[in-house]
């Protein structure tokens, strides 16, 4: 199930084919019919039609774009505009085990790919995550890239195995931000990289929001920090050479409709009198970045 990680020591090897089993099983669930289709089709699928009636069966479509033989899949996140602003930050990925925390579909990894690191592992606990990689992997044939449908809780199960760790778009879900940063740097070997990107409110003081009910109609937000207090967790969780990568406001140029996102996107998000806000009434979300490492 997971060769590539035989061999390995500091990872509990057991236990993690022991999730990654009870979830691949997730596709055999009714509710997950379609998803089961699109991979049974997908081997034989070459042709421009068919290529792309699979890939609507897919919609929502949220990391882009993608580009596929013949057909370019133009996402609700222009996530190579993100990645613009941090390739330039990363330390050489030859040779090297990545991790990519929340990978979707697989975007980031894929450029990670070009750099030929020996792994790049992507975890994300949805199956249509997992679905539409298995579908671009079908065409891309990344032999160093794997998707596995564990979560950050499942970080505990590799001890100082990674090299550079990606956690993008990922930490304002969680309720315990200041313990997914430890175990992150539980999982990262000394000298290693972290790239940390988070949605987050503009402000001076090292201080969080963590709205009521939603933010931005999101439910599942807990700690919506200002740079300092994200720079300010790096430092309780013992990171160093912690740089300041990026602080951009988010604006539909980076996140809008598409023909293959869903019907919503930032604009939606918005109050439609004055877009500084939420349409709940909180600050309008900024991106912030940064690259920080485990003491070697």
């Amino acid at each position: 199930m997971t060769q590539y990680l035989e061999g390995h020591a500091n990872i509990d090897l057991e236990s993690i084919n022991n999730i990654i089993s009870d979830r691949n099983a997730w596709i055999n669930r009714p509710s997950s019919k379609n998803y089961s289709d699109v991979l049974a089709k997908l081997p034989d699928t070459n042709t421009f039609d068919e290529i792309e009636t699979l890939a609507k069966d897919l919609i929502p479509w949220r990391k882009g774009p993608i580009d596929l033989p013949g057909l370019t899949l133009d996402a609700e996140w222009r996530s190579d505009l993100k990645w613009e602003r941090i390739k330039n930050h990363l330390a050489p990925l030859q040779g090297k085990r990545v991790l990519d925390i929340g990978c979707n579909n697989g975007y980031y990894m894929f450029k990670m790919a070009e750099q030929s690191p020996s792994l790049v592992l992507g975890i994300d606990p949805v199956l249509h995550y997992q679905t539409q990689f298995n579908f671009i992997q079908n065409f891309f044939k990344a032999p160093n890239v794997h998707f596995e449908m564990l979560g950050v809780e499942h970080l505990n199960h590799f001890n100082e195995f990674f090299d550079t760790i990606f956690s993008m778009g990922i930490i304002y879900h969680h309720r315990h931000p200041i313990q997914q940063l430890l175990d992150i740097k539980n999982a990262l070997r000394p000298g290693g990289q972290v790239i940390l990107e988070t949605i987050g409110i503009p402000g001076v003081a090292p201080v969080a929001l963590c709205p009521m009910d939603r933010y931005a109609k999101m439910k599942n937000i807990w700690f919506v920090p200002t740079l300092n207090c994200l720079i300010a967790w790096a430092h309780k969780t013992k990171f160093c050479d912690i740089e300041v990568i990026a602080d951009t406001l988010l604006t539909p140029k980076e996140q809008r409709t598409t023909k293959w996102s869903g019907k919503q996107s930032l604009i939606d998000f918005l109050d439609p009198e004055d877009p500084t806000k939420t349409i709940e009434g909180h600050p309008a979300p900024r991106r912030f970045c940064l690259s920080m490492k485990k003491k070697g």
